[in-house]
């Protein structure tokens, strides 16, 4: 007579790792669907985890949402905080947000669901790459063509803009048959080109 079968055991994980287990299940969940169609349930059962661990850990499904969009900005100001040089190393950051496409097409959702609404102004991310261009016009001993905080907001939205439509982009242009690093590298290219226009006197 075979015995019950008993389900394994899931090896035990720390705290740290359920949270980021979490807070990358909740990440993918909402680049797939509007907040209000992710639910606790949802969220917990992607990471494999019990559900009341969110309110836990994080309180609430709001919380954890929250906390899912800060960890990505904090990836993406570690990038602009790693460029050796500001203008230079545009490919590192464009790289960067090219492979948090899932933090920007979860961003657009909590966008129209209002999500956004509640978190606290700035962002690591732009208030690093804020910085490092005024250091570069303090560097150059220049006032630049435009507030730095402008260009930023100029290159964040192009950036931000091609990684969730960058198909739809490239079909719009006539650039579909082109490779895609290439275009990628030629769209670099012209968002350095800006930098350095803007940063001029």
């Amino acid at each position: 007579m075979v015995g019950p079968t008993t389900r394994p055991r899931r090896p035990r994980r720390s705290r740290e790792e359920v949270s980021r287990a979490l807070i990358d299940a909740a990440a993918e969940l909402l680049a797939e669907r509007p907040s209000g169609h992710v639910s606790v349930r949802d969220i917990a059962a992607r990471a494999d985890v019990n559900p009341t661990l969110v309110h836990r850990y994080f309180g609430s499904k709001r919380a954890l949402m929250h906390a899912a969009i800060a960890t990505a900005q904090e990836r993406l100001a570690a990038s602009v905080e790693a460029m050796p040089d500001v203008i230079d190393g545009a490919a590192l950051v464009f790289g960067t947000v090219m492979q948090e496409k899932e933090f920007i097409a979860a961003l657009a959702r909590a966008s129209l669901d209002g999500v956004l609404d509640e978190l606290p102004s700035g962002n690591p991310a732009f208030a690093a790459l804020t910085r490092r261009f005024a250091e570069e016009l303090e560097r150059r001993g220049s006032a630049g063509r435009h507030d730095v905080r402008v260009l930023t907001a100029c290159l964040s939205s192009a950036v931000m803009g091609y990684a969730l439509f960058g198909d739809f982009i490239r079909r719009g242009t006539g650039l579909d048959d082109e490779p895609a690093e290439r275009v990628e590298a030629q769209i670099v290219a012209a968002l350095q080109d800006l930098s350095r226009i803007a940063l001029s006197d």
